[in-house]
């Protein structure tokens, strides 16, 4: 008898045409804004070469020299800037400018390299760097205008890098004494618009800071990073340091001991509690009664009490903990005079565990003296409503500086005042070596550009001379900035050339040639004009700009 059963008809499922095309068209349309956006801030939509190429060269480093140029010098002005987050950056930093303007031209890209290249090697000379390649870049495109080839602009702009390195080589003389040293120090100071009396308070205590460390640095080795803790709080002004650590850190405890001499000293990674109240923190074993809820409580208990005798019994008098800790622990060790701090940074502590010669341990450990650490004192000071621990250390390869200032908004120029300040510092005690400031050497190196370029045959000269205008820019920037007319400044320190004198700009926007004297590292000095010059030449030679579809 044959099967009345009717086969199952088969379902096809087609996939939904009309949702994967909508899908795809959001996608594409997503990814055309996007591109559309990068093409914005790089500012090219298309090939570029020939005249619209040296236009767009002319255009982007026109605008960074105007950008960097007014911020130059100790009297250069700041830029506000407001990030895409809404966040308010406050500086005159070349580096920090550079960084924060959201431009990717590929001749706006090449200049920040420069000023990151510079910072990194040296921690500044960046402005002077990249407003050096900016105007020879714009120097050299006149040029090209005016019919000469881009590769006899570029041998023009070599030979006169080797003979204002050669010149500098010659005028560069060391420094003989304390205030030479620090007129170069306070120059990296005030370069990012620091208060003057600030900023020499700040120079006095750099040089003290590093020619410590300097002293005591196994074979001169100064790694700034790891020897140095900056703190900048607002309030003041005002500067302290001290060898050995300050940490702007509270007792865990208001009732602690706060002040002790030559205190032993005890490091602990990890949490000193329970990180749940639940006999579990997987709820994977329960309580069935109240007695065995009693019996966990005072287990706990013991075991916390444990924790705070091994730390009593260890002979330790100050207590660091990276982690948090349970306040039963904290009770007992306040009972007992020991002084704890808690919830710190690791990298903290490990700088305080390289001052100390203590070991980072954990509670499980054997809490044995022997390896415990030494301060000379310790005090917990409360200013400006906020508290600081000084752990005095003698000895040891590690400082501390604490800078007070009044804005909120100066906290991060302070930063970078310090931060040149300390490089200047530290190259003095490698390289002594210094030069004329406030655009003397520049001058003196562009006058004698002129003369050689006398020497030269063919079209190389015009590239020597474009060089000596170039080296201009930075002394008309100091003095534009300085509230001075540049072609008034720049005729005083010619006739002052002509007289055998070394004539500069200082502060108080005159231009001299006697004390207060004003210096500036030879040998950053040197890798500016390096840094700019193949930066120059590298651009020079682009002959085509092309987007990479």
């Amino acid at each position: 008898m044959a099967s009345k059963v009717k086969p199952a008809p088969q379902i096809s499922i087609k996939p939904n045409a009309t949702a994967g095309k909508l899908s795809q068209e959001v996608s594409d349309t997503a990814f055309n804004q996007l591109a559309e956006s990068i093409r914005k801030k790089i500012g090219i939509n298309e090939p570029v070469k020939g005249e619209e190429l040296i236009s767009h060269l002319e255009m982007a480093c026109g605008e960074v020299n105007r950008l960097l140029r007014s911020s130059f010098g100790p009297k250069g002005f700041d830029k506000l800037i407001i990030n895409p987050v809404n966040e308010i950056v406050v500086t005159s930093d070349g580096k920090t400018i550079l960084e924060e303007i959201d431009i990717l031209h590929p001749a706006v890209t090449t200049l920040k390299n420069l000023a990151k290249s510079m910072d990194k090697a040296c921690g500044d000379g960046t402005k002077t760097a990249v407003i050096l390649a900016a105007a020879l870049i714009a120097n050299g495109v006149k040029l090209i205008r005016n019919g000469v080839h881009p590769n006899t602009v570029v041998r023009g702009y070599r030979l006169a890098l080797y003979k204002a390195y050669e010149l500098l080589e010659y005028s560069c003389r060391p420094a003989k004494s304390y205030e030479e040293i620090y007129a170069v120090v306070l120059g990296a100071a005030l370069g990012k618009g620091m208060q003057p009396g600030l900023a020499k308070e700040l120079t006095h205590v750099v040089l003290r800071v590093v020619e410590r460390l300097n002293c005591l640095s196994p074979e001169g080795y100064l790694d700034l990073n790891e020897n140095i803790k900056i703190l900048q709080k607002s309030g003041g002004p005002e500067v302290d340091y001290l060898e050995g650590l300050i940490m702007d850190e509270s007792p865990a405890r208001p009732d602690m001991t706060r002040n002790f001499n030559k205190p032993s000293l005890l490091i602990l990674n990890y949490d000193l509690k329970f990180k749940s109240e639940y006999l579990s923190p997987k709820h994977d074993k329960i309580a069935r009664d109240l007695e065995a809820a009693y019996s966990f409580r005072d287990k706990q208990k013991d075991i916390l009490r444990g924790f705070a005798d091994k730390i009593i019994g260890s002979g330790a008098d100050v207590v660091f903990c990276e982690g948090n800790v349970d306040p039963r622990i904290e009770e007992v060790l306040a009972r007992k005079g020991i002084l704890l701090f808690k919830k710190l940074k690791l990298k903290d502590l490990e700088k305080l565990s390289k001052a100390t010669g203590t070991q980072i341990m954990v509670i499980s450990d054997e809490l044995a003296p022997e390896r415990l650490g030494r301060a000379d004192s310790l005090e917990v000071i409360k200013k400006c409503h906020e508290n600081f621990v000084f752990i005095r250390v003698q000895n040891q390869p590690i400082m501390s500086i604490l800078i007070w200032e009044p804005v909120k908004y100066n906290l991060r120029k302070v930063e970078e005042a310090v931060d040149d300040a300390l490089n200047s510092a530290a190259f003095l005690y490698r390289n002594k070596m210094i030069v004329t400031g406030g655009g003397g050497a520049e001058f003196d190196l562009s006058q004698m550009l002129r003369i050689y370029a006398l020497t030269l045959e063919g079209k190389e000269q015009l590239s020597v001379l474009e060089y000596a205008n170039a080296l201009e820019e930075i002394p008309k920037a100091l003095a534009r900035n300085a509230g001075m007319n540049a072609l008034d400044a720049m005729a005083e320190i010619a006739a002052s050339y002509s007289r055998g004198e070394e004539a500069r700009i200082d502060l108080s926007g005159k231009v001299r040639a006697d004390a207060p004297f004003v210096y500036d590292l030879a040998s950053i000095k040197k890798l500016a004009i390096v840094s700019a010059t193949e930066t120059a030449c590298s651009m020079l030679r682009v002959d085509e700009i092309r987007l990479k579809k």
